[in-house]
């Protein structure tokens, strides 16, 4: 009996080891590091989230001071102590939080700090002598490009800490599938440098999404621009805008002017439309797909204000965006483009893990840019890589709009390096963007009109399966109404929704069945009538995971029998 017992013991312990050098074998021990700056009171508000990270991840704990010099230099000293290579600093906290004294008065008690330095570019009337910035954290060998990805949970209390990380957790564990996976939002309001260049810059921002966005997802563009189809009536606007938000997606893009705690007007006449004001960001409820909210706009992002900025807002919310990357101070057109150019490369492209990894990767590469760009002065920067023919192409058409728009002697590097300062990620820099399993489609690229196509390929699980044909995104949707002037009339209203619904729908064909994982077919029949560019998109959502697909075809004139 003792014999057995020994055994038992002996066959227990074997099992353990086994599981802790498995642990080794496999990867189960962090081959990462993150630090964490937090104040030292608030360290049991992390504790959840460590524990789900620390798989990964070597969890090293700053705690908070005052100076962000003195607090850089403590980063820096545990980057060097850890054991393991760093790639993430979140600092905890909002730069300070707000409190009333006995007497009444208003006072900001510090939590953890940013860096307010000089403001190194200035174009047009309105610039601040400083901007706020977080990036310096992030910075190991002080030449102000980031060599980490920083990010700011800007929690006012331990609880509110608590609950921004429980968050991040709750968005990367989601089992829920369906079509928000693959949605895209975009929001654009009137640039106001006159009609021809607005209509340009709409263009341009078109062709950015087109080409820059893959093509199984479905981009929902809301544009405050009379003269453009993706504009509701006026008064709808925001309410409009709300509704398709609290549809879910991955990203929420806006583009254009704002303000600390607001997004930008649209002028009719006399009169004022809001896009998003703080009294409607309430409404803003999304159930699930909480999006990641890129704000391509001034002072968004201005989280170092003595009241919550427009991004601290939409993070306060449980149902709002899950991370915000906003400008703190003036933003401009082309340093902005240019970031989100190479967020959609490293998203889509190279997709990479995380929302905090794609965006240093996009802020060394605007940094460190090379594309021969020109000053207003005749002045080059120095080359950099060539190896994506269409990112070059889509800076280069930014480029020469930003050379075209800008004052003699504006430097275009200056302008993207002050960009990577302005735009600061508030969210956890470790939260992971999900990617789709693949499925690869057989067929051809060039059909006939009127021809039934077989959609075939294999899915790597079982689900529901949809097959769609539709327009690429450079084109418009037939039934477009033509406006040639605004007025607030039933029958205009009723034209621009019916142009904003008719050009936000690119889908001409759909069809849905169950499936198993494996080979699947489906037949196609291409109208009669149509010609030119379009695309296949096909979609699988498991219970737990999806898939997608796509390919471009051409579609030619049938043939006469």
């Amino acid at each position: 009996m003792q014999g057995w017992k020994l055994i038992a013991m002996n066959a227990k312990f074997f099992l353990i080891a086994f599981s802790y050098l498995a642990g080794q074998s496999f990867g189960f021990e962090p081959t990462r590091s993150v630090i964490v700056v937090r104040p030292k009171a608030w360290s049991v508000s992390i504790q959840e989230w460590a524990n789900y990270r620390k798989s990964e991840y070597e969890i090293i704990e700053v705690d908070s001071i005052e100076s962000p010099y003195d607090l850089r230099q403590k980063v820096l000293n545990a980057v060097r102590t850890a054991k393991h290579p760093t790639t993430a600093v979140l600092l905890c906290g909002d730069v300070a939080n707000a409190k009333k004294t006995q007497l009444g008065n208003l006072v900001l008690e510090p939590i953890t700090p940013t860096f307010e330095i000089p403001t190194r570019v200035k174009l047009g009337p309105y610039v601040t002598p400083t901007l706020a910035t977080d990036s310096f954290y992030g910075d190991l060998d002080d030449d102000e490009c980031p060599d980490l990805s920083v990010g700011r949970l800007p929690a006012k209390d331990p609880k509110d800490l608590a609950r921004m990380l429980r968050r991040s957790l709750d968005y990367e564990q989601s089992s829920s599938m369906g079509p928000w996976r693959d949605r895209i939002h975009a929001t654009a309001g009137v640039g106001g440098f006159g009609m021809v260049a607005d209509t340009a810059i709409e263009t341009v921002t078109r062709r950015l999404f087109s080409e820059g966005i893959p093509d199984r997802f479905q981009l929902q563009m809301t544009f405050a621009s009379l003269s453009s189809p993706y504009c509701p009536p006026p008064q709808e606007l925001s309410q409009t805008l709300i509704r398709e938000l609290n549809e879910g997606g991955l990203f929420w893009v806006y583009i254009g002017h704002g303000n600390v705690n607001c997004l930008d007007d649209m002028i009719v006449g006399d009169s004022e439309f809001p896009i998003c004001t703080s009294e409607q960001v309430p409404q803003i409820q999304i159930p699930h797909g909480q999006p990641i909210a890129v704000m391509l706009a001034c002072f968004t992002g201005a989280f170092d204000a003595k009241v919550d900025c427009f991004a601290e807002m939409l993070l306060a919310k449980n149902d709002g965006p899950i991370a915000v990357i906003a400008g703190s101070r003036v933003t401009m057109p082309y340093g902005m483009s240019q970031i989100a150019t190479e967020m959609m490369d490293g998203c889509f492209v190279d997709k990479i893990e995380t929302i905090g990894e794609i965006l240093l990767k996009a802020n060394r590469n605007v940094w460190n840019q090379g594309a021969q760009v020109k000053s207003s002065e005749g002045s080059e920067s120095e080359a950099g890589s060539t190896e994506k023919r269409l990112r070059d192409r889509q800076k280069g058409l930014m480029e020469g709009m930003a050379l075209a728009l800008s004052p003699e002697g504006h430097s275009l590097v200056e302008e993207r390096r002050e960009h990577v300062r302005l735009m600061n990620l508030l969210g956890d820099p470790l939260l992971r963007i999900r990617q789709p399993k693949e499925i690869t489609l057989r067929g051809g690229d060039q059909f006939s009109a009127g021809q039934v196509v077989t959609v075939a390929g294999d899915s790597p699980l079982a689900g529901t399966l949809s097959v769609e044909l539709a327009l690429t995104r450079d084109r418009l949707p037939t039934g477009i109404k033509s406006i040639e002037r605004y007025e607030n009339s039933e029958s205009v209203r009723d034209a621009m929704r019916t142009n904003y619904d008719t050009a936000s729908d690119l889908v001409l064909w759909k069809t849905e069945k169950k499936i198993a994982s494996g080979s699947f077919s489906v037949d196609l029949p291409l109208p009669s009538d149509i010609r030119g560019k379009y695309v296949i998109r096909v979609f699988v959502y498991g219970d737990q995971d999806w898939a997608t697909g796509s390919q471009r075809i051409k579609i030619l004139k049938s043939k006469a029998p």
